[in-house]
């Protein structure tokens, strides 16, 4: 090693020095022909040492790789979503998926955070508490899920040299059973309800479905002779599962069916006539249908809320209550309701 404090001769190849106001240590030194500075990201001299040290064994061994280039997190984010789209990942994936690494690349540039190789743990558990503050703590896991194979998948595309949530054990939330309101609530609900509110909150209770997959059957979807409900994932409109399943037809679900009008339409259930379509001919807005069904809950009475209450999708939890008494085993039910394994109702 030199004399000189301020420069430190690491093995035959590796010089080390402080740099910048913040005095970083850095590291010189030649391979293949070309000189390299890498930061040691310390500013303390021990540890700038002991990283010099194994840089230089990696050097002695040909176990040094350069650092890539600098990725900005938002070219890194739309590299990332470009790939799940070429892999043909679901829509509603897409669009969750988008939200999530944007929230989060929002939170790094408050922060100054703008290339993906700056992002350290810290960053990611400091957004994850902030999170919580807003939000549920099984939403806070989802994102954080994201978020990690987000920087699995750069690490995999050498976009970053080290994944930094690579360690990161995260604690699944227990699932929360939620109940759907009772059978005397729906024949409430659907005896309070105006068409064509009413068939469509029957379709939604007596097949468990979910409000997207209503809104995109279809006519051809429904056998009456033989008696099933037929939903079918489709390229653009693919159900959660990306899988096609069936139910049966309730007594009470057929004579709604049987009273749809039988003209050619897009549309097994409709949206009522509006100004823009007077027909009402256009498919359910599904956002509208919660809404709808909400303002009918609290008017009766009855608790509001995907916390404590009702919501729309409360009554794919009641078809699953509904047909558990009926004495249906449950693995046909999980079939009707299209669920990948067993099971509760929390997870539907």
């Amino acid at each position: 090693m030199t004399d000189d404090p301020n420069r430190v001769r690491i093995g035959d190849r590796v010089t080390i020095s402080p740099r910048g106001k913040k005095q970083t240590w850095v590291a010189d030194f030649w391979q293949d022909n070309v000189h390299r500075r890498v930061s040691l990201r310390t500013s303390n001299k021990k540890v700038a040492v002991e990283r010099a040290l194994k840089l230089a064994a990696d050097l002695a061994h040909g176990g040094y790789h350069p650092p890539p280039p600098p990725v900005i997190v938002r070219a890194a984010v739309d590299a990332y979503l470009a790939s799940l789209a070429a892999n043909d990942r679901a829509r509603r994936t897409l669009v969750k998926d988008t939200g999530v690494l944007n929230q989060f690349a929002e939170y790094l540039a408050r922060h100054r955070v703008t290339r993906l190789g700056q992002v350290t743990v810290g960053h990611f558990d400091r957004y994850r508490a902030e999170r919580r503050d807003t939000r549920h703590r099984k939403t806070v896991y989802n994102e954080a899920n994201i978020l990690k194979q987000l920087f699995k998948w750069a690490r995999s595309r050498k976009l970053i040299a080290d994944n930094p949530l690579a360690d990161v054990k995260l604690d699944k939330p227990p699932l929360e059973p939620k109940e759907g309101p009772s059978l005397a609530q729906v024949n409430d609900l659907l005896t309070a309800a105006g068409e064509p509110l009413q068939s469509q909150l029957a379709g939604l209770a007596f097949t468990g479905m979910r409000a997207g997959e209503l809104q995109r059957l279809r006519p051809e979807d429904v056998d009456l002779n033989g008696g099933w409900v037929h939903i079918r994932s489709r390229p653009g409109a693919e159900t959660k599962t990306r899988e096609s399943r069936k139910v049966p037809i309730h007594p009470r679900l057929r004579a709604v069916l049987e009273r749809l009008p039988a003209n050619r339409r897009s549309w097994l259930f409709t949206a009522g006539p509006s100004k823009k379509y007077p027909a009402g001919d256009h498919h359910i807005n599904v956002k509208r249908l919660n809404e709808q069904f909400t303002r009918l809950v609290g008017r009766l009475g009855m608790p509001v809320g995907r916390d404590a209450g009702f919501v729309a999708h409360s009554l794919r939890h009641f078809f699953e209550t509904f047909t558990v008494n009926a004495g249906i085993p449950h693995r046909v039910i999980d079939s009707w309701l299209g669920h990948r394994s067993d099971k509760s109702m929390a997870a539907v």
